[in-house]
């Protein structure tokens, strides 16, 4: 019995990061990635809304309006439909940044903007989008966004995870359109 935990404890622990390195590999090795390394960061830094659409594993619908930027401020937000913020509601339930726009669409998890070095792509400049505040909650807070502009005012994102202390997956590409 104690052979039988230990073996299974020792395939978690070493089955949760080969996981996320193959979700890793997986989302990097289409044409969204070659896209990416093609951006670059705009001369004048996003401002406002840009519409949202989202690339990630399983390609399914998401409740996920867009992104609005302040650039004055290096700042940003996300915006969600109702049914979306309902569900968000219920994973952070201790959130209390939650906002409602004048079209009844919610407005949350605010972000720091910075440019820098891509995370995994070294070679070129990205804007962050950095969700790492005490504001935000736990699973917020260990989301790691950037940005380059592929064409005007139209962005491909890319998502980073920290799924553990010092590892980052890279889980998903996302656009966002002015």
């Amino acid at each position: 019995m104690l052979v039988y935990v230990i073996a299974s404890f020792l395939l978690l622990v070493l089955g949760w990061p080969v996981f996320w390195w193959l979700v890793t590999f997986v989302v990097t090795k289409g044409k969204r990635q070659a896209d990416f390394l093609k951006g670059t960061v705009p001369s004048e830094p996003p401002d406002g809304f840009y519409r949202g659409t989202a690339y990630l594993l399983g390609g399914g619908p998401v409740p996920w309006l867009g992104k609005s930027f302040v650039a004055s401020d290096n700042l940003g937000f996300n915006k969600f439909t109702p049914p979306g913020a309902a569900l968000l509601k219920l994973l952070t339930p201790f959130y209390r940044g939650f906002r409602t726009d004048e079209n009844g669409n919610t407005e949350a998890y605010d972000f720091k903007t910075y440019v820098t070095a891509g995370f995994r792509d070294e070679r070129i400049e990205t804007i962050k989008l950095d969700y790492d505040s005490p504001e935000n909650p736990f699973l917020i807070r260990i989301i790691l966004d950037e940005i380059v502009e592929i064409s005007p005012n139209e962005f491909l994102g890319k998502v980073h995870l920290k799924v553990f202390p010092g590892y980052y997956a890279t889980i998903g590409f996302f656009g966002l359109t002015k």
